[in-house]
């Protein structure tokens, strides 16, 4: 039976492995724990949430969202839907439990063992080196198989945020831009008194705990303590890999680079590539071909957030909301958004139009 070796036991090597049912797996997780270190807010949208949950549990999506407030230059805009559209994912269930099930397949996962590129057949992991018949390459934003294999570095952004303890009852997330010069940042509460407050910037801030506390200040939650720090770099839209290397090297997760130009989110793109990249193991072409048409798709993304959108967006937002266009896996597909926002003022003025009438 031939071997497939994933490096990194993220949410993106942990899904390949779970999928691989035909072939021997060995993963190399450089972390001691699954699911370290921490950085990512886990909020995902309705296409991203069912995979999860039909793979695994619904257990695995703690909560739901349908009421954003977003913070812009320009003023306010709540934004509400008649059903939840963003959702917050369990990560360490999650990951608890993607490697249960890759671990019944009868995979080995190996968790404190660093791995390192050598050629298109074989890695160095630990003190040894071990040979594989296909590479997947899911060891994230940061890691050696990048430059390795592309021979360029990534530029990144910066992300930080804190576990906070509020007085509750919030169930809104707050999206505020060009709050002390960061990109964007928010506040989304998780439940029991607890929400995750951060902010994502092109350089490091000195003093983050004033700058949490600006974001809460400007959302308007009235906090109790910041219970802790954590982060992490994410690359920058539009640095993609190759999709594979002569059939035998696959790239996914932030190690291929495919990132939301207005969430910066990945999981979706896991959600998205992981079962076509394990069909396409013996014919990669099949995943090269989806790369590709994610990857256009992105790009008319990464245009339209260019050009000043991001403010915009929530008045656009609100717009198509309540011109009954949207659909909840607008929030993942933000292409769909861009369409609708061409039709939806002339949708809107036929709608009043007839009210008066």
């Amino acid at each position: 039976m031939s071997r497939v070796v994933v490096v990194g036991g993220g949410p993106a090597g942990l899904t390949v492995a779970s999928l691989i049912r035909d072939r021997d797996v060995l993963l190399y997780e450089e972390h001691p724990r699954f699911g370290e270190p921490r950085h990512c807010t886990s909020i995902v949208g309705l296409y991203t949430a069912s995979f999860f949950a039909k793979l695994l549990t619904p257990r695995v999506v703690k909560r739901g969202y349908k009421r954003f407030l977003f913070h812009t230059r320009l003023g306010s805009y709540l934004v509400e839907f008649s059903r939840e559209v963003a959702f917050y994912l369990e990560r360490p269930l999650l990951e608890e439990k993607l490697a249960d099930k890759a671990s019944r397949l009868g995979h080995s996962l190996q968790t404190g063992v660093r791995a390192k590129p050598l050629d298109t057949y074989s890695v160095r992991a630990g003190d040894g080196i071990v040979r594989f018949d296909r590479l997947v390459v899911a060891d994230g934003s940061t890691g050696e198989f990048f430059r390795f294999f592309n021979g360029r570095r990534r530029e990144y952004l910066y992300g930080l945020q804190a576990l906070v303890e509020h007085e509750g009852g919030e169930d809104t997330i707050h999206v505020e831009y060009g709050v002390g010069g960061a990109l964007f940042s928010w506040f989304v509460p998780i439940g029991d008194g607890l929400g995750l407050a951060g902010y994502l910037t092109e350089r490091h801030v000195g003093d983050p705990g004033s700058a949490v506390k600006k974001v809460l200040g400007v959302a308007g939650v009235k906090y109790r303590r910041l219970l802790g720090f954590f982060g992490g770099v994410v690359v920058k839209p539009g640095q993609l890999s190759r999709p594979h290397i002569r059939g035998r090297v696959f790239f996914i997760g932030d190690a291929l680079g495919l990132v939301k130009p207005f969430t910066y989110g990945g999981l979706y793109y896991v959600a998205r590539l992981a079962r076509v990249l394990v069909e396409s193991l013996e014919n990669p072409a099949t995943y090269e071909r989806e790369v590709k048409r994610l990857a256009r798709l992105n790009s008319l993304e990464r245009g339209f957030s260019g050009i000043g959108v991001p403010e915009l967006a929530p008045p656009i937002l609100k717009v198509v909301s309540s011109s009954g266009l949207f659909n909840p896996l607008d929030y993942d597909e933000h292409f769909r958004l861009i369409l609708k926002t061409a039709a939806s003022p002339l949708l809107v003025y036929l709608t009043l139009f007839k009210s008066v009438a």
